[in-house]
C-alpha cells in the first residue's frame, strides 16, 4: 500500500500509528499481536502506516509485516541511537519518564521523511505509554491532526508494583522512575483528543492521573471465529500439564516462573506426583534456564510457533504475576480456550467477571492448593462457562466495530 497516495482526493482518510513495535504475524509478545489485529481493523477504512523505533527487532518485522498495512522505520540521527546504542536510548527513555527513544523525538522535531508522513495524516495514533510521550510535540507540529492514545498499560503502575516487590536499593529506583514516568504520562494524556484502554480498571487510572482526558474502553478483540475452545467432552491428559506461558524476556514473566518454581511446585508434585509443569515461550535468561533444569517434571519449550498444542493439553493455567499493568492477554486466551485458570489478583486485573471463573490467591500455600484441587477435580464447568463469557465480551468482530466507529467520530470531530 503506498501511503503517500492517502492525501489524495477520494482516497480513504490516513492513520499514522506511532508504535514501539512493528507488527507482524510471528511477533512473539502480546501487545504485538494485538497492535497486529488493531491495525489491520483500522486498515479496513482508513489508509495506515506505521511507523516505530529504527531497532533489530523492527528491521526484521520489516520482511515479515503484512499487506493490510504500510510500516517504516523512524531513522534517528546522530551517534545515539535506537539501532547503534539501544542500552543508552532505553536509559535516556527512562530519565524522560519512559518515553519514546531520544532519537525518534530528535527525527521527529528537526524533520525526517516520517515528520511528513505526519503531516498527511487525519489521525495519528500512539500505540503504548512510552510512544504517547511524543504526543505534547506532535500536538504542537500538527494542531489539526486527531490524536488517540493506546494504552497498552499505566506505565506508572508498572513501575510502583516493581517498586513494591523489590529490595529497598532498588525500591527507591523505581519510585523514581513512576515519579519521572507519573509526570509525563499526565502531560501525554493531556495532549490526546482520545485515550484507549482495555479495562475500567486502566480508565479509571487514567482518569486519576489527568481528570479531563478522555476516555475509552475497547476489549481487544481475542476471540476469533476460529478460536479453539474445549466443551464438556475433553478429557485430561494424564500426565497433568500445568501450563505457563509468556515472553520470558520480560522480568514479570520470569519472576512469576522462578516463585512458581520455588514456592508451589513441589506442594503439587507432593499431592499430584504426575503432574509436571511446562513454561512455553521464548527469551528466557541462563538464570531461569537452569531453574527450570533443576526441579523436577519440569519443561521449558523455548518460542512455539503455535501454543495451541499446549492449551489443548493443559489441565490448568497459571498466571503467579506480582508486577506489571494492564489487562493480562494471556488470562485471557486461556480462558477463551476453556483451560481452568489459578491466578494472583494482578494475573486476572482488569477482566470482568474473572473471578467467577478462576481460583485466585497469593499466598503460596493457597495458590498451591487451588492448582491441586483443579488437577484432582473432573468438574471443569466453570471453565468452561468462563470460556462462553469471554467469547462475547473479547469478540473480535465487536471489537473491530468499536475501534473503527471511534476513528470516525474522533475524525468527524464529535
Amino acid at each position: 500500500m503506498d501511503f503517500a497516495r492517502s492525501a489524495s482526493p477520494g482516497s480513504k482518510p490516513a492513520v499514522v500509528s506511532l508504535t514501539k513495535y512493528i507488527p507482524h504475524p510471528g511477533v512473539a509478545h502480546a501487545g504485538g499481536q494485538y497492535a497486529l489485529q488493531h491495525l489491520n481493523a483500522l486498515s479496513q477504512d482508513f489508509e495506515v502506516l506505521a511507523l516505530a523505533p529504527d531497532s533489530r527487532a523492527n528491521r526484521t518485522a520489516l520482511t515479515e509485516a503484512p499487506g493490510e498495512f504500510a510500516a517504516e522505520l523512524i531513522r534517528g540521527k546522530g551517534a545515539v541511537t535506537t539501532a547503534r546504542a539501544k542500552t543508552l536510548t532505553d536509559v535516556e527513555s527512562l530519565i524522560a519518564g519512559s518515553s519514546a527513544p531520544i532519537d525518534v523525538r530528535r527525527a521527529l522535531s528537526a524533520g525526517s521523511p516520517q515528520f511528513d508522513r505526519l503531516s498527511r495524516a487525519a489521525v495519528i495514533e500512539f500505540q503504548w505509554s512510552e510512544m504517547m510521550g511524543l504526543a505534547p510535540l506532535v500536538r504542537r507540529q500538527h494542531p489539526e491532526a486527531r490524536l488517540i492514545g493506546i494504552a497498552h498499560d499505566v506505565i506508572t503502575q508498572r513501575w510502583m508494583r516493581a517498586a513494591e516487590a523489590s529490595a529497598p536499593g532498588l525500591r527507591t529506583a523505581y519510585r523514581w522512575a513512576a515519579s519521572r514516568s507519573g509526570r509525563r504520562e499526565r502531560d501525554s494524556f493531556a495532549a490526546l483528543d482520545v485515550v484507549v484502554a482495555f479495562s475500567d480498571k486502566d480508565a479509571d487510572l487514567i482518569r486519576e492521573s489527568n481528570p479531563t482526558v478522555r476516555v475509552e474502553v475497547i476489549r481487544p478483540g481475542l476471540a476469533k471465529g476460529d478460536s479453539p475452545r474445549r466443551d464438556d467432552t475433553w478429557e485430561p491428559d494424564p500426565a497433568a500439564m500445568v501450563l505457563f506461558t509468556g515472553a520470558l524476556n520480560r522480568p514479570d514473566n520470569s519472576n512469576a516462573v522462578l516463585w512458581f518454581l520455588e514456592n508451589v511446585w513441589a506442594r503439587v508434585l507432593a499431592e499430584v506426583p504426575t503432574a509436571r509443569f511446562v513454561v512455553a515461550g521464548g527469551g528466557a535468561h541462563d538464570k531461569l534456564v537452569s531453574a527450570v533444569r533443576r526441579f523436577p517434571r519440569t519443561e521449558m519449550t523455548g518460542y512455539v510457533e503455535s501454543l495451541d498444542p499446549y492449551y489443548e493439553r493443559a489441565s490448568v493455567f497459571v498466571v503467579p504475576l506480582f508486577t506489571g499493568a494492564g489487562v493480562k492477554f494471556k488470562t485471557i486466551d486461556a480462558m477463551l480456550r476453556g483451560v481452568p485458570i489459578v491466578a494472583t489478583p494482578v494475573g486476572v486485573e482488569g477482566i470482568e467477571r474473572a473471578t467467577e471463573f478462576t481460583k485466585v490467591a497469593d499466598r503460596p500455600v493457597d495458590f498451591a492448593a487451588a492448582v491441586i484441587d483443579v488437577l484432582s477435580s473432573a468438574d471443569h464447568s466453570a471453565a468452561l462457562q468462563g470460556a462462553a463469557w469471554a467469547g462475547d465480551a473479547y469478540s473480535h468482530a465487536a471489537f473491530s466495530h468499536h475501534l473503527r466507529s471511534l476513528y470516525h467520530e474522533v475524525l468527524s470531530g464529535a
